[in-house]
C-alpha cells in the first residue's frame, strides 16, 4: 500500500539479506552516534568538572578573604569601641571645665553690667556737677556783677550827697 520511490516498506526486492545488511548498519550508525554522544558527554563532564573546580577554589579564596575582613572588622570595631570610651571619658573630665568657663563667662557679665553701670552713674553725677557748677558761676557772675552794679550806685550816691564838712561850713 504505501510505496516509497518504489519500495514497499517491510519488503526488499532483494529479499532477507539487505535487510540484514540494513539492520547491521542501522545497529552501526545508532553506536556509531552513541559514542558520539558518550564521547560529548564525556568532555562536558571534564569541562563541568573543571569548572566545578575553579569555582570552589574562588569560593575557597572568597571565603579566606571573608574570615580575614570579619577578624579585621572585629579589631576595627573593638578599637573604635575603646576611642568611643576613651573620648566620652575626655568629654566628661571637660564637663567641670567648660562649665567653669561659663560661670567665668557669666561672671564677666555680670561684672561687665556692673562696671557699665557704675560708668552710667559716674557719667551722669559728672553731668549733675558740671551743670551745678555752671549753674554756680552764672549765679558767682551773677552775684559779682549786682555788687559791682552796687558799689557803683553807692559811689554815685556818695558822690551826690553833700559832703559833711561842706555842711558844717555853711
Amino acid at each position: 500500500m504505501y510505496y516509497s520511490i518504489g519500495i514497499r516498506l517491510g519488503k526488499l526486492p532483494m529479499g532477507g539479506r539487505w535487510r540484514y545488511v540494513i539492520w547491521q548498519i542501522s545497529v552501526c550508525l545508532a553506536s556509531i552516534a552513541f559514542i558520539v554522544l558518550v564521547g560529548y558527554l564525556i568532555a562536558m563532564l571534564r569541562e563541568s568538572r573543571k569548572a566545578m573546580l575553579q569555582a570552589q577554589e574562588t569560593l575557597d579564596g572568597i571565603r579566606s578573604q571573608l574570615e580575614h575582613t570579619a577578624e579585621e572588622s572585629l579589631h576595627t570595631i573593638r578599637l573604635s569601641r575603646q576611642v568611643l570610651e576613651d573620648v566620652q571619658g575626655r568629654l566628661k573630665a571637660t564637663d567641670g571645665f567648660v562649665a567653669a568657663i561659663e560661670q567665668t563667662g557669666e561672671a564677666a557679665n555680670t561684672l561687665s553690667h556692673s562696671v557699665k553701670l557704675v560708668s552710667r552713674t559716674l557719667s551722669d553725677t559728672v553731668l549733675e556737677a558740671r551743670e551745678s557748677l555752671h549753674s554756680r558761676q552764672d549765679m558767682v557772675k551773677d552775684l559779682i556783677e549786682l555788687t559791682t552794679t552796687g558799689i557803683q550806685l553807692w559811689q554815685r550816691w556818695q558822690a551826690q550827697r553833700p559832703s559833711p564838712k561842706s555842711k558844717s561850713d555853711e
